[in-house]
């Protein structure tokens, strides 16, 4: 395949301005005669699936000052309240085929645009489902409701998502937007929309907004699927949405706001109390351009290895000694439909800003004054030759998801789409002519007077705009008088292996037809199995394992040696520092990286199959080479790890997850997370021997690969680069019966806890817990497949209780853990089960509340059979998607070695039948009374006497505690002056102390 893409021929473009067809050739798309455009292609991945969209040019721009945040809410309208679906029928209908419903699934909101999604079967009889979903799409566009009942039972839930947006994270996007969008319409227009607008705009105004917009002419609809007959596709669409009509005659034209430019940099220096990392966010923004033309795919080419040279230097700054940021990038970003965004961005040290600020704006000017070398273009341009490559290689395997979201932007923007072959072929034509010259040219776009704007972001008033004024002006007379030098010219490596090692043998072979995968065993002892599969033609999943963890070492030892995998990355594990590797390894597909469990070592990556030599080199290289510190590297990797440290503890759920952490395990260590203590007592040389040790026997490992794996050449690369693995002479190999259990029970009873945190926004934080007794033998392997059941039947139910009932979440998450229990053969398994949510402090309680009692009515009443049906139907879906991807076969692959089945069965074929055995039974048991007995018996039943609530609320201030505190002894006659003396003495004593911190 990568020899086909070599052999396209160039194209001939005769005019770089005329515009690319739209395609590819199989592609049909037209304009219905209301004016409702649509776009039909057929896409075979996943297999039987659809994926759709109506996506209408309506955002928040076009909001007047008193309906911020109606066309989002118009958006949770729609599947809330239309003529034909009332009262979350539609949502019903989703989960009944299989379509889950969830946050951000399904639709979004954006300044320009508004996007409804959905993904359906199309395996159904005469494509009903997919005919259905046109009608939903024509209830959108034309007839959403919104009465006053309608509208206030989707506040709480548009509240919450607001809310939500409302952390640190949030808070600095806000402030940046509001920054560079200053002097346009978009500064005020938020999608999220106002507070005091979400809670009380009137329906009548929200209806309004609907008519006044939501008209054909600014709509499309896009189905691309696997389809076998795309022209009836067309017509089901020309059905349904033909008779979509306007509710008033009068069109509003779609305001067009462009850019304000200013030659002047704006500086704010932004401060956020629960800011984890100071960051340098630099943005020069400029009118956004279509790319539809040759001309401006060149645009396109030149900005993408401007990015990869750029990007390249800044990552082997972060590397030096001392660096001036611990990640520094450039970017591209489609800011509006109107404006892009040229961006320069670093996350740094504490106090480092205007340091970080100088380094990225001299590497702006180094590159004006000096350019790239002609090394750096051909790094570039190999990159990018891959990645296009890539795409190619796999052009027949695009997910139908991928391509719907490609003709939305084309919709939106009018960018081009011209098919995989058509666009690898442009691509390869190109880039080989982009030159040194014309990469130089792009840095003209970073000067502080187009349009610049500059924010950084702390935790505290580290650095004033004055300060950053500054370091601009500097960096500019440095650059008017030549005071930068140019770049020196690195000395890279051009081999892994200057000489191959000797080769080992496979000593022997097994073959597994059921499974599909064939086993090696090698004359070190290792063990590879592989599974060759067509899901994607240019990926080969890596996962290897050994027994033997975290728990085998010694608890005074266990903080030191939980930090050994980070330290070896950062120092270099394969014999090269992580610069150096990377200019290596460019223009390839190798990923490797390594982790430590409790109970088990990995290491794990993904490799074209072109590259399967580089990626297995890597595997050797782990074995065989020794990690040592070294002063210099180890200084910026103590750095970087205690400023990360020291960002972990200003984020107020650290305190959260700690204390959720300590109730359900018992304060057991390896749940503790670590803190500037253990930082200071780790013991660097004794990290980096146990990491050694982890990495040292290959006959510990085994190895999965999946996906398209060309057998002969893997053979000869497993021979070479694994089986001569040396082994040790003091090999001591560890088994799974072996293994040291952590020392965790889940607490008896129940245990409530509030865990009160300062933070600069009152949000709340709950997770419920439940303890997990699964009953497991050879012969009893279904209750995993019952717990799963369990799990998704408590995340509808609690979904439509406490967001569509009661308004007063945005999404609830319900997931199972099972990492404490070691994996040695026992008769149970235990684990927990987690409710996860985040609301309104006012609401924690009673929705923790609420949490529970829905458990235990699920156990009671069991659940209906349409929720069964529902159930059913979604995890057949899932199933389905599953089988095409090459990660759910190398998950099984692993999963099946290390589980406890294999260890007494060792027999992939076997192990794998009876798996799927347990499945089909599950399947074929399922029933209402079948799952309820299932809640009864995977949770403890009743529920309500046993389990944990933590809940993560806002601490009071200081004002209202010591005011609290008083009230217990403030008397409760109208003799009150003595009180109200106190508390103004106990205020101002409040505010000498704000004044003195501050």
């Amino acid at each position: 395949m990568a020899a086909e893409f070599r052999q396209l021929p160039d194209l001939e473009i005769a005019d770089y301005d005329e515009a690319l067809p739209l395609g590819p050739p199989d592609l049909k798309h037209g304009v219905l005669p209301n004016g409702i455009r649509y776009y039909v292609k057929t896409c075979v991945k996943p297999q039987k699936r659809a994926a759709l969209a109506l996506a209408i040019k309506i955002g928040s721009a076009v909001e007047q000052d008193d309906e911020q945040g109606v066309a989002h809410i118009v958006e949770h309208l729609a599947f809330n309240a239309t003529e034909k679906y009332a009262n979350h029928d539609l949502i019903k209908y989703l989960e009944s085929i299989g379509a889950e419903f969830g946050a951000c699934q399904n639709a979004y909101t954006s300044a320009d645009d508004t996007v409804y999604e959905f993904m359906v079967p199309t395996d159904d009889e005469d494509l009903q489902i997919l005919d259905r979903s046109f009608d939903v799409f024509a209830e959108f566009a034309t007839k959403i409701r919104c009465s006053t009942a309608d509208l206030d039972n989707e506040r709480g839930a548009v509240m919450e998502e607001w809310r939500s947006g409302k952390d640190s994270r949030g808070r600095v996007a806000e402030a940046q937007w509001k920054l560079i969008m200053q002097g346009t319409k978009y500064a005020e227009r938020l999608p999220i929309g106002k507070e005091d607008i979400i809670q009380g705009i009137p329906a009548s105004k929200v209806l309004a907004f609907y008519k006044r917009w939501y008209r054909p002419e600014n709509m499309a609809v896009i189905a691309v699927g696997d389809f076998a007959d795309p022209q009836a596709v067309v017509g089901m669409i020309e059905h349904h949405m033909a008779k979509c009509q306007a509710s008033g005659d009068n069109a509003s034209k779609i305001p067009r706001y462009e850019l304000s430019p200013h030659s002047q940099p704006r500086l704010s220096a932004f401060v956020d109390q629960e800011q984890q990392h100071a960051n340098i966010h630099i943005t020069f923004n400029h009118p956004r351009g279509q790319i539809s033309t040759p001309a401006a795919f060149v645009n396109f080419l030149q900005d993408g290895m401007f990015q990869a040279a750029v990007n390249n230097r800044f990552y082997k700054l972060s590397r030096k000694p001392d660096p001036p940021f611990w990640v520094g990038q450039v970017a591209t970003e489609q800011v509006t439909k109107t404006i892009e965004g040229y961006i320069l961005a670093a996350t740094l040290g504490e106090g480092g800003i205007t340091r970080a600020m100088q380094a990225l704006l001299v590497e702006m000017a180094r590159i004006r004054l000096h350019g790239f070398s002609e090394k750096e273009v051909q790094k570039a341009c190999t990159s990018m030759m891959s990645d296009v490559e890539s795409a190619y290689i796999e052009r027949d395997q695009d997910y139908s998801q991928d391509l719907r979201d490609e003709y939305v932007r084309h919709f939106q923007n009018q960018d081009f789409v011209v098919g995989r072959k058509y666009e690898a072929q442009l691509s390869k034509t190109l880039l080989p002519r982009i030159s040194a010259a014309d990469l130089q040219k792009l840095a003209a776009r970073f000067k502080p007077s187009s349009s610049c704007t500059v924010k950084a972001i702390s935790h505290n008033r580290s650095v004033s705009t004055d300060e950053l004024q500054r370091v601009i002006d500097a960096v500019q007379q440095q650059e008017a008088a030549g005071a930068i030098e140019p770049l020196p010219e690195d000395d890279t490596p051009t081999r892994i292996f200057e000489t191959n090692p000797q080769p080992g043998q496979i000593v022997d072979r097994k073959e597994y037809p059921v499974f599909g995968a064939t086993e090696l065993k090698l004359s070190n002892g290792m063990r590879v199995c592989y599974k060759k599969t067509d899901f994607l033609g240019d990926q080969v999943l890596l996962t290897a394992f050994a027994p033997g963890g975290l728990t085998e070492v010694d608890e005074a030892d266990f903080k030191t040696y939980s930090m050994a995998n980070t330290l070896a990355q950062e120092l270099g594990p394969f014999g090269f520092k992580p610069e150096v590797l990377a200019d290596l390894l460019t223009g390839k597909r190798v990923q490797l990286s390594m982790s430590e469990s409790p109970y088990w070592r990995k290491f794990a990556g993904e490799n074209s199959p072109g590259d399967m030599e580089s990626g297995l080199q890597l595997v050797h290289k782990l074995f065989s080479h020794k990690v040592t510190p070294n002063t210099e590297d180890l200084q910026t990797v103590m750095l970087y790890m205690r400023e990360s440290l020291i960002a972990q503890i200003r984020n107020p759920a650290t305190s959260f997850v700690k204390r959720s952490r300590a109730i359900n395990y018992g304060n057991c260590y390896y749940f503790r997370m670590p803190e500037l203590e253990d930082l200071d007592n780790l013991d660097v040389d004794a990290a980096c021997d146990h990491f050694n040790t982890c990495y040292k026997d290959p006959a510990e490992f085994t190895i999965c690969l999946t996906g398209q794996v060309e057998e002969d050449t893997l053979l000869k690369l497993v021979e070479t680069y694994l089986a001569s693995i040396p082994r040790p002479s003091d090999a001591a190999s560890r088994t799974i019966a072996s293994l040291t259990p952590l020392p965790v029970e889940f607490p008896q009873g129940v245990i409530t806890e509030d865990v009160k945190c300062n933070m600069v926004m009152p949000q709340a934080l709950a997770q419920v817990t439940f303890p997990v007794t699964l009953h497991w033998s050879l012969t009893q392997l279904q209750e995993p497949h019952w717990l799963q059941y369990v799990c998704q039947l408590l995340e509808m139910s609690l979904t439509r209780v406490m967001r569509f009932e009661q308004s007063k979440v945005y999404s609830v998450s319900v997931s199972p853990f099972f990492g404490v229990q070691a994996p040695g053969p026992s008769p149970q398994l235990r684990g927990d089960l987690g409710i996860n949510f985040s609301c309104s402090p006012a609401n924690t309680h009673h929705l923790i509340e609420a949490a529970v009692n829905e458990v235990h009515r699920l156990q009671e009443e069991g659940p209906t059979e349409a929720d069964v049906s529902s159930l059913r139907s979604i995890e057949q879906r899932n199933w389905e998607n599953l089988q095409q991807e090459n990660t759910y076969w190398q998950e099984m692959l692993a999963s099946t070695y290390m589980s406890r089945s294999y260890q007494m069965i060792p027999d992939l074929d076997e192990v794998y039948q009876r798996r799927l055995k347990a499945r089909d039974q599950v399947n074929a048991e399922l029933t209402a009374k079948a799952l309820q007995a299932a809640m009864q018996r995977c949770l403890p039943y009743p529920c309500h006497e046993r389990y944990t609530a933590v809940a993560m609320l806002p601490q009071s201030s200081l004002v209202n505690r010591f005011l609290s505190g008083l009230s217990t002894i403030a008397p409760t006659t109208p003799k009150k002056s003595g009180y109200w003396l106190l508390a103004t003495a106990a205020g101002a004593l409040v505010a000498a102390k704000l004044w003195k911190r501050k």
